[in-house]
């Protein structure tokens, strides 16, 4: 459009410029957010992204709030929190105080909404007040009994909610006076009034045990860190039950959404780095090798600082990348031969380095590694790099870096999309099995063809029915896998526990192990078994490992058990989703008919007379011992 057309004013000319001054990426509108997040920022950027909705939200998900304070006013805050992770959340605020009888009463709106996860927002401060207000005045055994009546109550409560119904439970901890009541002496008691806190953190901890899919978040650690003094506004508090100064309920929804991320498959799995003016200072192909700035003084300490922050990332469990625009050879100089260097050519599980665009080096690297674009996050210093990366990869997570090195290291720590509930011994060797997995790649590209393949892979898969050593791995696989996952049922280690202990399931988990070295614990079934019929209720795969006929292997595996059992058929349920699209056939070539939907469930049978049960001649099968920590 040239100048002079757009001066007129046409219609038409209004209504595209319209358009494009409301065509910004979703990223750059919870930045701002960020920068800035008051009520009517939170409303206007909500309201920009209600045509994108439906794009944004890759689960339903239904999440009611039982608290002990106004909860109404953070709604907004909550949903659009939501929505920049993944969800498309339907909220429902239970009234003011009730937390209580919302937990007992099954005729409540509680029970009614029928949520996928309950926030429990209950303070301290409000169900037992005198440890803040009146904590001189008390005894030990006085401050106890206050205690000890509200927990019993608390505890109660939930065990009646969790006979009812199944929903994930995250709680809040109780947060520290931001002045402690006995000033400078409060350490020095034998009994403090930040003991007695700390006394009824651990029975929430002890609740979180005792009581399947209950959570306990920090909310004392993100109080400390915003700030105890300017946590609360005293005017809302006073006039409207609502503590929380609202230039914090952007910060505190986001403190929420965190934990449930990684229940939802929500995660990221890898970061995608750029090295000049982000690993270090300056370019290498300018500066050389020792040129560069990165050492003990600033700015050189800053980078430092950022790449200590990301090698923590790596142990756990984050895979590594990079891709830069230089000259081959250069950036692999700086990683193996600069005395300063935190990161190794170890860490990284594959780099580009070449002058092709970075979005096309990022769907190699997406590809080498066989994971879906939106597992990823990119950082780079370049404005024009970041722009063309969310332009081209909007699945991608793009992070700008500052001008400052300085504010590299808190970037790392501000990150909440990495986070999972448990980081297991396969996390930590995460980055290490996805680098052989690019090191298996290679050879196919190399290999004449994929049975050849295969057989040069020397596949070694070990099988375990009911290994409580693999319980948190399980668990973890469920909530982190989203493509060759026929069921996305996510669940929680006393989900898998209860599988266990089941008369009528098993469960199967699976580690492969190769040339290139050891897999891990890569996949999961859980089996119903009845007389006449089993069902593959769950099952689901590592994508590291899709393609090597690992997941056709261990269903003629289970057809085979299922034989031997005298079992006449198999049945495999399927529930379609946006990231499970690729395997929605993949039943009728294990030879499965569909036998049709139930509800929103295809449910998939097979004749085991006669069914093909024998594994590939590339494949070798162990039954592993309960006991064996293999892959663990």
């Amino acid at each position: 459009m040239s100048h002079e057309s757009g001066k007129q004013g046409s219609p038409q000319s209004a209504a595209q410029a319209e358009a494009e001054r409301e065509a910004v990426h979703p990223d750059a509108l919870f930045s701002e957010v960020d920068a800035c997040p008051t009520l009517l920022n939170i409303s206007r950027v909500t309201k920009r992204l209600a045509p994108q909705r439906d794009d944004l939200a890759r689960v339903g998900l239904k999440v009611a709030c039982v608290s002990s304070f106004t909860f109404d006013p953070l709604k907004p805050a909550l949903e659009l929190q939501g929505l920049r992770a993944g969800m498309g959340i339907h909220s429902y605020i239970s009234p003011y105080g009730q937390y209580e009888q919302e937990l007992i009463n099954p005729s409540a709106g509680l029970a009614d909404f029928r949520p996928d996860v309950v926030l429990v927002t209950i303070r301290l401060q409000d169900v037992c007040r005198p440890i803040y207000d009146e904590f001189n005045g008390m005894t030990e055994d006085d401050a106890k009994r206050v205690l000890d009546d509200w927990i019993n109550r608390l505890s109660a409560a939930l065990q009646t909610y969790r006979e009812r119904a199944s929903a994930y439970i995250l709680m809040q901890n109780y947060d520290l006076p931001a002045v402690s009541a006995t000033g400078i002496t409060s350490r020095g008691q034998l009994y403090a009034q930040a003991d007695a806190i700390e006394w009824a953190n651990k029975q929430l901890a002890r609740l979180a045990e005792s009581i399947d899919n209950l959570y306990v978040m920090d909310y004392d650690g993100l109080v400390a860190r915003m700030g105890r003094r300017r946590w609360s506004d005293p005017r809302t508090e006073f006039y409207a039950r609502i503590p929380i100064a609202n230039d914090h309920y952007w910060p505190l929804t986001g403190f929420y959404i965190r934990h449930l991320r990684p229940l939802y498959g929500l995660s990221k799995k890898a970061i995608v780095l750029d090295a000049d003016n982000t690993l270090w200072g300056g370019v290498v192909g300018d500066a050389g090798p020792n040129g560069i700035e990165l050492g003990n003084d600033f700015p050189g300490n800053a980078y430092v600082a950022f790449q200590k922050r990301i090698l923590d990332l790596h142990h756990r469990g984050i895979i590594l990348a990079i891709a830069s625009k230089n000259e081959p050879g250069s950036v692999e100089s700086v990683l193996q031969n600069h005395p300063d260097m935190v990161l190794r050519p170890e860490h990284f599980a594959t780099t580009q380095i070449n002058w092709n665009p970075k979005p096309d080096n990022l769907r190699q690297i997406a590809e080498d590694l066989n994971l879906g674009l939106d597992a990823f996050v990119f950082m780079d210093d370049s404005p024009v790099e970041c722009e063309m990366m969310r332009t081209a990869l909007p699945q991608v997570l793009t992070i700008p870096l500052p001008k400052d090195p300085a504010a590299y290291p808190d970037i790392i720590e501000s990150l909440d999309c990495f986070d999972q509930w448990t980081i297991s011994a396969e996390d930590r060797k995460r980055g290490e099995l996805y680098k052989a997995e690019a090191g298996r790649r290679e050879f196919q590209r190399q290999t004449v063809d994929l049975p050849t393949f295969y057989r040069h892979l020397e596949m070694q898969m070990t099988l375990f029915i009911d290994c409580v050593a693999h319980v948190a791995r399980a668990s973890q696989m469920t909530n982190r896998t989203n493509q060759f996952n026929m069921n996305t049922i996510r669940c929680s280690e006393d989900d898998i526990r209860k599988f266990m202990a089941a008369t009528d399931h098993e469960v199967i988990t699976l580690a492969l192990r190769d040339r290139f070295g050891d897999n891990g614990v890569v996949g999961l079934a859980v089996v119903r078994r009845r007389e006449e019929a089993w069902t593959l209720h769950l099952f689901l795969m590592s994508c590291r490992v899709l393609g090597r006929t690992v997941e056709q292997t261990v269903v003629r595996w289970i057809k085979k058990r299922a034989q031997r059992a005298g079992v006449k058929q198999l049945t495999a349920e399927f529930v379609p989703t946006s990231k499970n699209k690729p395997f929605a056939g993949f039943y009728r070539e294990c030879g499965f008919n569909l036998a049709g939907p139930s509800s929103d469930i295809q449910r998939w049978e097979c004749e085991l007379e006669g069914a093909e049960t024998d594994a590939p001649d590339w494949m070798a099968i162990d039954i592993g011992h309960p006991d064996r920590q293999t892959g663990t």
